[in-house]
């Protein structure tokens, strides 16, 4: 059963508009700079990002605040594409987080509810059973009674 709840939350959680949008934006994003990273780069003969490997790797490693230090930018505008891909991959993974924890939140409320409206099903259900004995106690003593006062 648990298996079951948690496919139902990854598939929600890939079937959020938001957060598909946010995760291409982030994979595309990176992909592009670290392709673009190179020929920025080699332009430097101290560059150490010097092929589009490296520059992916460069890519992955500083979307996610990483960093290893192996492969960084020398040139100015190298550091400018850095930082606006740090800047951007904080703020992406900031985003993400933030609607995981939402769709997740959403998904304990809706579970709380259906338990809310099962229990008062079985309430409903329980005072129903209780008035039709009610109202048959009062069906068997009302004629007693009736007939008492004949």
């Amino acid at each position: 059963m648990e298996v079951a709840a948690h496919h139902t939350f990854s598939h929600r959680l890939f079937h959020h508009r938001s957060f598909r949008h946010a995760l291409l934006m982030l994979i595309a994003l990176s992909v592009f700079l670290g392709i673009l990273i190179v020929p920025v780069e080699t332009i430097s003969p101290k560059a150490r990002i010097r092929t589009v490997e490296e520059g992916l790797w460069w890519a992955v490693t500083t979307v996610t605040g990483v960093g290893y230090g192996d492969y960084v930018p020398i040139t100015s505008l190298g550091r400018v594409i850095g930082t606006a891909l740090s800047v951007t991959g904080v703020t992406m993974f900031g985003l993400l987080i933030g609607i995981i924890g939402i769709t997740m939140t959403k998904r304990q409320e809706e579970y709380t509810w259906f338990r809310l409206f099962d229990r008062l099903d079985q309430i409903d259900n329980r005072i129903a059973r209780l008035e039709k004995k009610t109202d048959m106690i009062v069906e068997n003593t009302l004629p007693k009674h009736d007939q008492k006062r004949a």
